[in-house]
This record gives C-alpha cells, sequence and structure tokens, in this order.
C-alpha cells in the first residue's frame, strides 16, 4: 500500500478555498473530496455525462488541478460512467481517512 503522511491525507480532505469550489451543471457545490463522492453517487446521468464525456472530466481535472489528488486523477481520467467513478472516489476517501491518523 502507498505510504502517505497523516498531513497530506488531511490536506486531501479538507475543503478548498471558495474560489476554487466545484460547480456543478445542477447547481450543487462540492468544496471537497467527500462532497464530490457523495454526489457523483446519486447524479442524473444528463449531468454527469455534462462532466463527463469523450472531450473532457470535469471531476478528474478539478482533483487534480484544485484537490492535488493526482494518484485519483488519473483514475477518474479513465472512468465514464458513474458507478465506477463513485466507487474510485468512496475507495479514495476511505484509503486517505485511514491515513489522517
Amino acid at each position: 500500500m502507498p505510504r502517505m503522511l497523516p498531513e497530506e491525507a488531511e490536506k486531501l480532505l479538507s475543503n478548498v478555498p471558495e474560489q476554487f469550489t466545484f460547480w456543478c451543471r445542477d447547481g450543487a457545490v462540492f468544496w471537497n473530496l467527500r462532497d464530490l463522492a457523495r454526489a457523483v453517487s446519486s447524479m442524473n446521468d444528463a449531468v454527469f455525462s455534462f462532466h463527463v464525456n469523450d472531450q473532457k472530466n470535469d471531476f478528474a481535472n478539478w482533483v487534480a488541478d484544485v484537490i492535488g489528488d493526482h494518484t485519483l486523477a488519473r483514475e477518474l481520467w479513465q472512468t465514464r460512467n458513474p458507478a465506477t467513478t463513485t466507487r474510485r472516489l468512496v475507495e479514495r476517501v476511505a484509503f486517505l481517512e485511514s491515513r489522517k491518523g
């Protein structure tokens, strides 16, 4: 299992500054990975497809560029459906929670 310092896990799970929140097509606002995981798990297909399609993956980009979790972002860039995206988000949040200390 990859090594991660508790401080790094905490940082990846914490809220982003207000100017970097993710504004979803349906009006939802995400402040952290937990918010994103919860939202994707119940997101309708039209909203999900707006953000994740053959041309882009807004969730992967936000996770890489704002959250700074390049490991998770690489996994998300490979997904094109809500179930797999949710599973990867939930697993990563659980891993980070276990590393917080």
